[in-house]
């Protein structure tokens, strides 16, 4: 920044004079005959210093630098006079509020240390005053700051509040407030001798509608059904969302337990109405277990556990039910416990093994293929079936090890059968849909059956999707099925008609077969309605020009009917109950099962 110096004396020789001394130090010299022009310069130029004579027409130069520090504040004031009488001075300090008063005739070397010093202490005042500007500037943007910083806190810690304490998808009390409300509640009931009511509500099959419709619309079901349950419950009464589909209820101010059964038996009828989502007509139902404090306990924990085995209890007794805590209930609970300890130790050692049910072709009258159906043979308990240990694997997780045995046992069963020359004989194994979802299930299956040694390409083996499951994630579930396909490896729909396919999605889905779900088998004889959709499900397959199979055709009725209504194949207990291995084979090399009429 170039630094101004205003020289002013009524003598222009002095002014030249000034000027020419103090030019080489580098200054911008600008001059000044009289205080009124001196004046009008500084009003048009930055002026680092000023220095001025005393005695001058018109404005003496102590009027002169008290209008500078009055208009110009910033600017040095100095005076350069032949009067250095101590009035003078003291004038020109007390009114001019100058910064040196020197005298003439000036020692030029006094002078330009004089003036260096003059343009120092103005630029040490510049950079002061934009230090405090910039700090001021600084001051102003941290507060700002703070007070952005304490409304961010403050969002965050309602967010935090929220996140903690409620549930995100329906806005009701997470487990945690649930427990918490459930501890104040039975504080409250111990002084006013008052029942306290807890019930946990499970949406039964809830699992099939995020699969068949996917998770955004079992969202939104979880948010209406919630809508509904608050609008049910008086106020002081807590319900919380406190699982995946899981509703629980602190509910006050009861006296008798029938009241507690009537309001569970509300919370069924009120749940039982269709919910529309984007579209859907959903219908569910729901199981509730109820305990009450205190004879079903007096603490959060011991309440919560009662009416979880309570809910059980009420799904074992068929669902869409209420279900009281009782003693009795605890020991099912034990042993189901225990079951599934032996369970997980139940493929290392070797306990479980495969039944095989003949599926025949109608037009031939043979065995075209078997489905392999897993059963357990318990140390102690001998053989289970399958309802009584799949869910657990599926709640577990085993499933997806289980089911890799299972592949790899089939295949080496189909070895063996090729060997014995049965080659055409193909063999359907269920996949669960912790399987299916796997990454890479098709290198999965061709690593198996490599392993095996099996040439699966020949279409050998099939694998079973229930309807709900393909209709998760449709686009993965497509590339997952092409893969198998390319593979050779053939696709079955199973339990066909029970789900919510979409004709235009299934026209996209690289299958071979469809399977009619026994349930519309069973009572083809006396169900018109039955008997039109196993109809309509037999000409769509045709139509996509897929086969069509019938599980559990136990008369000579329905095989009648099947066989006029063109079903491809068929199984059930009419031909075989599913058997061993080793008994199937005898069976086969014995020709006892190979045509229909022998049945």
């Amino acid at each position: 920044m170039d630094r101004v110096l205003l020289l002013v004396d009524d003598e222009e020789n002095v002014t030249a004079s000034l000027a020419r001394l103090l030019r080489r130090d580098g200054y911008q010299i600008l001059t000044a005959t009289s205080g009124k022009v001196a004046l009008g310069i500084l009003e048009q130029h930055r002026v680092g210093v000023v220095i001025t004579d005393q005695r001058m027409p018109e404005m003496t130069g102590i009027e002169l630098l008290t209008q500078v520090r009055d208009h110009h504040p910033d600017t040095i004031r100095m005076v350069l006079s032949g009067y250095a009488d101590l009035d003078s001075v003291k004038a020109a300090v007390n009114q001019g509020s100058v910064y040196k008063y020197l005298t003439k005739p000036w020692d030029d070397e006094v002078l330009r240390s004089n003036v260096t010093e003059a343009f120092l202490h103005y630029e040490l005042a510049q950079e002061r005053e934009r230090l405090s500007r910039e700090i001021q500037a600084a001051n102003q943007t941290l507060m700002r700051i703070n007070q952005e910083m304490a409304a961010l806190v403050k969002e965050k810690d309602q967010r935090i509040e929220q996140i903690v304490h409620f549930d995100t998808i329906t806005n009701l009390p997470n487990r945690f407030l649930f427990c918490d409300r459930l501890k104040q509640a039975l504080a409250q009931a111990e002084r006013n001798g008052k029942l306290v009511v807890v019930m946990l509500l499970d949406l039964d099959r809830f699992k099939n509608i995020n699969e068949s419709l996917g998770h955004p619309v079992g969202d939104k079901l979880l948010g209406a059904v919630a809508e509904r349950l608050v609008s049910c419950i008086r106020t002081g009464d807590t319900v919380a969302r406190t699982g995946g589909d899981d509703f629980s209820f602190a509910l006050i101010g009861f006296g008798h337990y029938h009241e507690a059964g009537e309001k569970a038996q509300e919370f069924l009828e009120l749940l039982s109405a269709p919910f529309l989502i984007e579209g859907h007509e959903i219908f569910i139902t729901s199981s509730i277990g109820v305990s009450v404090s205190p004879m079903d306990g007096k603490d959060t924990t011991t309440l919560i556990k009662n009416a979880e085995t309570a809910m059980y209890h009420a799904k074992e007794q068929g669902r869409s039910n209420f279900q009281f805590y009782t003693e009795q209930m605890n020991a099912s609970s034990l042993q189901r416990l225990l079951l599934e300890g032996v369970l997980r130790r139940a493929l290392e050692r070797n306990e479980f093994l495969l039944y095989y049910q003949p599926q025949i072709s109608l037009e031939s009258g043979k065995i075209i293929g078997m489905e392999a159906l897993l059963r357990w043979q318990h140390p102690e308990k001998g053989l289970m079936a399958p309802a009584q240990f799949i869910p657990i694997l599926e709640e577990t997780g085993l499933i997806v090890p289980v089911g890799e045995w299972v592949l790899r046992a089939a295949a080496t069963q189909i070895k063996q059968w090729q060997a014995m020359e049965f080659p055409r004989l193909r063999v359907a194994v269920n996949l669960s849909a912790l399987q299916f979802r796997q990454p890479g299930l098709s290198q999965i299956i061709a690593t198996i059956l490599d392993e095996v040694g099996l040439n699966y390409a020949s279409g050998c083996l099939e694998v079973e999707l229930t309807e709900s499951l393909i209709m998760k994630d449709v686009e993965g579930t497509i590339a997952t099925l092409k893969s198998l396909h390319e593979m050779g490896v053939q696709i079955s729909i199973d339990d066909f008609g029970t789900g919510y396919s979409s004709l235009s999605y299934l026209k996209r889905f690289p299958i071979d077969t469809l399977k009619i779900d026994q349930s519309f088998v069973r009572d083809l004889s006396t169900s018109p309605d039955d008997a039109s959709i196993v109809t309509a499900i037999i000409a769509l397959g045709h139509s996509l020009k897929l086969k069509v199979i019938a599980e559990g055709v136990e008369t000579k009725e329905q095989l009648a009917f099947l066989q006029a209504s063109k079903c491809d194949d068929v199984q059930g207990y009419l031909f075989s109950k599913p058997l061993p291995a080793a008994e199937i084979t005898r069976l086969l090399q014995e020709g006892k099962l190979l045509y229909i009429k022998e049945a």
